[in-house]
């Protein structure tokens, strides 16, 4: 498939995003519904899925991903399935593009895109849910905006009280420390080669870590259970105080950088070149 032409520059990579912007005028569309091959696994527990995907990083020239680690980056799912598409790449750099020049507009669109949401799920019968980080790690938390209705509003999720929301993250609960005011936002923090002792503040605050492994996955990891994550992308569902295992897909199957977790029996696992015991 024809991807993008990798540009070396920030300053290039937001020229671009620009320009992209500027030929193809303002996103259609901000999310999609039950189109991942992960977020459709939600379909089986009566949920569906709300997801919007950014360019992730520094790909259009804006970071949406300030703690991302070079494994993470490296092994990003940007491309897997239909992300590889030059057309999917573009559409994702047009949005992140839109979310910084008119961020008012953006979260109006947002709002507008939600709505309807609710209204599709009541009509399936089915139970809701968004994740607004797809292929980014921007702090929802912190964006207020103007509703349709006039009214300010602290967060969107104070709009939408109802609705549940979940991402994953690589900010620690002390970064974030509104998630815990959020009773309808669900945090999962990502395991990363650089930020052992993060997760593990993350784990002792009562958060729970997604680890990706190697292989099979193991019973425990520094001591908390370990839940199969690969069995649908429904977060908040996961039993708290727990490690959410997901095996290894895609780039991250080569991952030399310790990103991914190799468990080697008797409670040991490698980052990197480092031996440690789980």
């Amino acid at each position: 498939m024809t991807m993008l032409i990798k540009l070396e520059s920030r300053a290039a990579r937001k020229a671009r995003a620009r320009d992209i912007l500027d030929k193809h005028d303002w996103p259609t569309t901000l999310g999609n519904i039950d189109r991942s091959a992960k977020t459709v696994k939600g379909l089986k527990y009566g949920v569906s899925t709300f997801i919007t995907y950014l360019a992730p990083h520094t790909l259009s020239g804006r970071n949406v991903c300030p703690k991302a680690s070079a494994g993470c980056v490296k092994v990003c799912l940007n491309t897997a399935g239909r992300g590889g598409m030059t057309c999917t790449q573009v559409a994702r750099i047009r949005k992140t593009e839109a979310y910084f020049r008119d961020r008012s507009r953006y979260m109006l669109q947002l709002e507008k895109e939600l709505r309807a949401f609710q209204r599709n799920t009541r009509r399936r019968d089915l139970i809701p849910a968004v994740r607004l980080n797809g292929t980014s790690d921007i702090r929802w938390e912190n964006i207020g905006f103007h509703g349709a209705d006039g009214t300010w509003y602290a967060s969107i999720f104070a709009r939408f009280p109802e609705l549940q929301f979940y991402d994953y993250t690589k900010w620690t609960p002390s970064e974030r420390p509104r998630v815990d005011e959020l009773p309808n936002y669900h945090i999962t923090f990502s395991y990363a080669e650089d930020n052992h002792e993060r997760a593990l503040e993350a784990l002792a605050h009562g958060w729970n870590v997604a680890v990706v492994f190697r292989k099979d996955l193991p019973d425990t990891w520094q001591g908390y259970k370990v839940l199969d994550g690969d069995t649908s992308d429904i977060r908040f569902t996961d039993e708290p105080g727990c490690v959410v295992g997901l095996k290894a897909k895609g780039k991250a199957r080569h991952d030399d950088s310790g990103f991914v977790v190799d468990c080697e029996g008797q409670g040991l696992y490698r980052v990197g070149n480092q031996t440690r015991y789980a």
